[in-house]
């Protein structure tokens, strides 16, 4: 295998274990990728297209599909969504992990250390304090998102059990691309799961297209 795991010193000191990332450039080597992830617990393996894995130590926890979309123009934000002024709160952590609910690291069942909750709690406390985070009235859903120049990315997005099914995932996407499209973002991505089907359909009926699809595995060395 020509490209070399890098070390991910981020994710070392939230799991308190080294952790390593590599993405697979064409050819599958296994045996050479396990000599070389001898020095880690943990390894994200991303590759393009699936791989012949036979040592049970790596198992594909995640297919990730990134959509994309252009803001030629935006309707204005909806007067039940409006920036979140509020502090960190049950309510906001909740739907945080709610929005995790097919993340690889929840789905994961050998990452049995809270590392899905700590990732999560951090990307919401980050959100909160750049202030870019929309709330449905009275925090019945939440969408965050980042503004890079002209590109725009959706972080997390949930709404509450009880306020499924009123629309307010859609109100909540369009929301933050009338955002995004205020401060001069002229495109917008969005990731998911492959199997959160949900999501899929919500992105695809806004008019996002498929920008990428990612094979995630997980190496975990017990």
């Amino acid at each position: 295998m020509k490209q070399e795991i890098n070390h991910l010193s981020f994710d070392s000191s939230l799991f308190n274990y080294p952790v390593g990332k590599i993405y697979v450039p064409g050819d599958w080597d296994e045996q050479e990728f396990l000599k070389n992830s001898a020095k880690y617990r943990l390894v994200y393996i991303f590759s393009e297209l699936p791989l012949p894995i036979t040592d049970a130590s790596i198992q594909l926890v995640d297919t990730k599909i990134t959509y994309y979309k252009s803001i030629v123009e935006s309707d204005e934000m909806s007067s039940d969504i409006a920036v979140y002024r509020g502090e960190m709160n049950e309510d906001l952590l909740k739907l945080a992990l709610e929005s995790g609910a097919y993340s690889r690291f929840k789905l994961d069942s050998r990452l049995a250390q809270n590392e899905f909750e700590k990732l999560y709690k951090l990307w919401i406390k980050k959100a909160l304090n750049s202030g870019s985070i929309l709330e449905a009235v009275n925090l019945q859903g939440m969408v965050s998102y980042d503004l890079k120049e002209e590109a725009a990315g959706i972080g997390l997005i949930a709404v509450s059990d009880k306020s499924r099914g009123r629309g307010w995932g859609k109100k909540l996407m369009k929301a933050a691309e009338a955002k995004a499209f205020s401060n001069g973002a002229k495109t917008i991505t969005v990731s998911t799961q492959e199997a959160n089907v949900p999501a899929c359909r919500l992105y695809e009926s806004l008019g996002y297209k498929l920008k990428e699809k990612v094979y995630i595995y997980h190496y975990w060395r017990e």
